[in-house]
């Protein structure tokens, strides 16, 4: 079995799939691709299984459920079943850009157990991003790191790449927060378990297509699970062996 496997969560995404997936099966053709497709009533899910049908490196998981916390574990779950030693997780607009995903690749390579495609460390190319967007990223990510302890500057990518090692070691089901909260406390989670964390800048650009999942809403949520954590000392540190 391969390597590495892609993990792409999906919930109507149909005019931007199939894009993405050429794009990120281009750039690492070694690599299977799974999409999980929470029921989309676009028609995504379809869309999915036609190019499956027409690449056997991409596999397709059809739920019932919704969330990307849960859509993204699972994905995990099936590539740690398989045997890969190293999960890719992305977004399915096409935002993150896929040629930047070899450097990650590389970066992990080395034995670092999460690489993180960051839009903020210097070499980043972030384009088409709203003002508003930009200061609310910026600060949030800035905010996360004093509250918990960590020099990561992009905490809320979603383009990353986790060894299977380190996952294996994290109570996954424990992680009940989503959207941008799942992402950072995934880092912390890591970083607890003892595991190594890089940056790598990354290309990126606000999607031209569809509707971002994203609202204010759950970066309210985000920083109030950052305020409860911080308050209950909760740090991006290793923890002390009981």
């Amino acid at each position: 079995m391969p390597d590495v496997m892609i993990v792409v969560p999906t919930y109507d995404e149909i005019e931007g799939l199939e894009r993405t997936v050429g794009r990120l099966r281009q750039s690492v053709p070694h690599a299977e691709l799974l999409i999980v497709d929470d029921g989309s009533p676009d028609g995504t899910g379809e869309l999915a299984d036609r190019l499956a049908r027409a690449d056997a490196g991409t596999l397709v998981i059809h739920r019932a459920e919704r969330g990307y916390r849960s859509a993204v574990i699972e994905g995990m779950r099936f590539a740690m079943a398989r045997g890969a030693t190293r999960v890719v997780v992305t977004d399915a607009d096409g935002s993150y850009d896929a040629d930047s995903l070899p450097a990650l690749l590389e970066a992990s390579a080395s034995g670092v157990d999460l690489v993180i495609g960051s839009r903020f460390v210097e070499g980043s190319d972030v384009r088409n991003m709203p003002p508003r967007r930009t200061v609310s990223a910026r600060l949030g990510n800035a905010y996360a790191r004093a509250m918990l302890g960590t020099q990561v500057h992009d905490l809320t990518s979603s383009l990353r790449v986790y060894r299977t090692r380190i996952l294996e070691q994290i109570d996954l089901d424990a992680i009940r927060v989503d959207a941008y909260a799942f992402q950072i406390a995934m880092a912390v989670r890591i970083a607890q378990a003892g595991g190594t964390i890089a940056e790598v800048p990354i290309g990126f650009v606000e999607r031209a297509v569809g509707a971002s999942k994203m609202k204010v809403a759950q970066e309210l949520d985000t920083l109030a699970a950052v305020t409860r954590w911080g308050l209950r000392g909760v740090r991006a540190v290793p923890r002390a062996p009981r």
